[in-house]
């Protein structure tokens, strides 16, 4: 009887097994907006001790055409503290009939390199197939063995379009190592941890339907569930740490810097005597980040500490260039150098994520940038970019939290922001219009704030490109020619002007004796936004936003404005709207167009206003006006 159950439970596996790999078996919910369904993801990480974690992963996926491809990619990252020990991929086909096996030594290896980078002892191993039939299911599996204490996080909905049968994350704290965790959005989804000990963590997603993209929707981490480690006692390459906030991590960073501020006297003479005669600290600031843009570029050196020691001043002071860490470490160097105070500073950069207040890590951070603290202002510098302006951060690190590195140890801050009042965009125009509909114009553009971050470089472009540009930024003008431009680069203020001197035929439209014109001869409004009836998650504005329009347009001398046009004010929540068009002297109108957009983050319930706004918005800006003719 016993041996008949066991034969018995036996095939019931093979059959639970095998369905993983049948195309439809999968229920019609699960495959509802979806380009793939996850059968079966299983991470499991073994920490034997703080240099010895093996993480076993295991994925199942069945992708349904072309568009799911990309989740189907099998590959693993490696370094010298890394060593793969498996890894092996098998395709099915719908049936679930194997149609193509993979081992570790069919997978290509090769250094992984990216943008800017120049140095790495990353590598990738990967797998260069593609399926010809569709739907088909991979099968991945693969075992590391990490000698850094490296635990991961567990993000189960990492794309949109992709459902999950089953997702799951174990770890199994063999040496009991301490460890602090952070959880975000499990309650809404009905997750916990199902061992909620030191010895054992363990979440589970069952039957999650795929998610469309929405538009201007917030970060993944803060809508989806996941949850992030941090090991209290650890190793990195060798190097052993400990803290549990904060402010212990901070001082562990102080003693990755030790050392790294190796200028000779020489050396700070040389550049104290370049800033002999600046009037302040701030002008001192700024003369040694010209120097340093002048003298060094970005090149990624992705050795040392996990990529997280910089390299020595003496090392950017030979070579000229160096990582964002190096380069941080060289400007703070300089600064030293001549007495002011400056922090380096570990933060997010890319998309806005914040570090956690409550919850340290080192994975947090992918960037470095420095913090100079003046008593009249603070100033932030970003060290990577031999163009962006002095004390401008733009998007990429603006507005989020971050870790400055301070003698005492760390410390959370906001870096630099941008309100909706700072990011200006502020134009005016001189316009003649002729009896042909015929326009030329005089510009005047001038960018601020996050608005200059959209064209600054263009200043560092070819005249072609340039025209280029050009071109786009009035494309609502009928067969546009581009006279004459010239662009003024305000990089003390982060501040750009563009002179443009242009015409356009056919901007009025003749209508027997009557010609139509746009109010506004350029940057007029235009919205693809679409409401959405079944919107799950709230929506955000990132970045408010004022652009200013005045023009002074001189209509033929034998024609005259029909009747009045009655201003618009329109206010919402959202932002604000005006718009007004007054008779002048010398058969002049003048046109004045206000737009002000507020950030932050709205309910879903709010969005198909925002989109009406938008739309009022863009049908206000494309009013015409009709000139009678005398």
């Amino acid at each position: 009887m016993r041996k008949l159950l066991s034969i018995s439970s036996l095939l019931a596996f093979i059959i639970v097994s095998a369905q993983n790999f049948v195309a439809n078996s999968i229920t019609a919910e699960l495959k509802e907006g979806a380009y793939a369904v996850i059968r079966n993801e299983k991470k499991t990480i073994d920490i034997h001790s703080i240099n010895k974690v093996i993480h076993t992963n295991e994925l199942i996926i069945t992708v349904f055409d072309k568009s799911g491809d990309k989740f189907a990619q099998p590959h693993e990252f490696y370094d010298p503290n890394t060593k793969i020990t498996t890894l092996e991929a098998v395709y099915y086909d719908q049936n679930g009939i194997a149609i193509k096996k993979f081992k570790s030594k069919d997978f290509l290896d090769q250094s992984y390199i990216s943008d800017g980078q120049m140095y790495t002892d990353s590598r990738i191993k990967y797998l260069n197939y593609s399926s010809a039939q569709y739907p088909y299911t991979l099968h991945f599996k693969s075992v590391i063995n990490y000698s850094n204490t490296t635990i991961g996080r567990w993000t189960p909905v990492s794309s949109y379009n992709v459902a999950i049968e089953k997702s799951s994350y174990t770890i199994n704290n063999l040496m009991n190592l301490k460890m602090n965790s952070k959880e975000m959005n499990l309650s809404d989804f009905g997750i916990s941890n199902q061992n909620p000990n030191q010895s054992v963590v363990h979440y589970e997603m069952k039957n999650q339907k795929a998610f469309d993209k929405e538009d201007m929707t917030l970060q993944f981490k803060n809508i989806f569930p996941n949850v992030e480690f941090s090991a209290v006692d650890f190793i990195i390459d060798g190097v052993k740490g400990n803290f549990t906030d904060w402010n212990g991590m901070g001082k562990w960073y102080r003693g990755l810097l030790t050392n790294s501020n190796d200028f000779t006297p020489t050396q700070k003479k040389f550049y104290q005597d370049l800033v002999k005669d600046a009037k302040n600290d701030k002008q001192k600031v700024s003369i040694l980040y010209k120097y340093l843009q002048n003298k060094t570029r970005y090149i990624g050196v992705q050795l040392g500490i996990g990529g997280l020691q910089p390299f020595p001043a003496s090392y950017v002071e030979s070579k000229s260039y160096g990582d964002c860490k190096a380069l941080t470490n060289y400007m703070q160097s300089m600064l030293d150098a001549v007495g002011i105070k400056s922090y380096y500073t570990v933060v997010y950069g890319g998309s806005k994520i914040d570090f956690h207040t409550d919850f340290a890590s080192v994975a947090q951070g992918n960037h470095v940038i420095l913090y100079v603290p003046l008593n009249e202002e603070d100033l932030w510098l970003e060290t990577t970019s031999q163009q962006t302006a002095f004390n401008y951060l733009g998007t990429f690190t603006d507005n989020r939290n971050a870790l400055i590195v301070t003698p005492e140890g760390g410390k959370i801050i906001k870096t630099q922001s941008f309100p909706a009042e700072k990011n200006t965009l502020n134009i005016f125009g001189s316009i003649e219009i002729f009896n042909d509909g015929k326009l030329k114009g005089d510009y005047k553009m001038d960018y601020a704030g996050l608005q200059y971050e959209q064209i600054y470089r263009v200043n560092f472009q070819s005249s072609k490109d340039q025209k280029r540009i050009l071109q786009d930024i009035f494309e609502t003008l009928p067969n546009l020619n581009i006279l004459n431009y010239k662009f003024e680069n305000n990089w003390d203020e982060a501040i750009f002007t563009a002179n443009v001197n242009l015409e356009s035929t056919q901007f009025g439209k003749i209508h027997g004796n009557n010609m139509v014109i746009n109010i506004l001869p350029s940057e007029i409004s235009t919205t693809s936004l679409k409401k959405n009836n079944n919107r799950k998650y709230p929506f955000e504005i990132r970045h408010g936003y004022v652009d200013e329009a005045e023009f002074e347009i001189k209509i033929p001398k034998d024609y005259k404005l029909d009747g009045v046009f009655e201003p618009i004010a329109y206010q919402t929540e959202f932002g604000n709207y005006q718009l007004t068009v007054n008779t002048a002297e010398g058969n002049s109108l003048k046109v004045k167009r206000i737009i002000s957009i507020k950030d932050g983050i709205y309910p879903k319930e709010k969005f198909n206003d925002y989109v009406e706004f938008q739309r009022k918005i863009s049908s206000f800006d494309n009013s015409k006006i009709l000139l009678e003719k005398l």
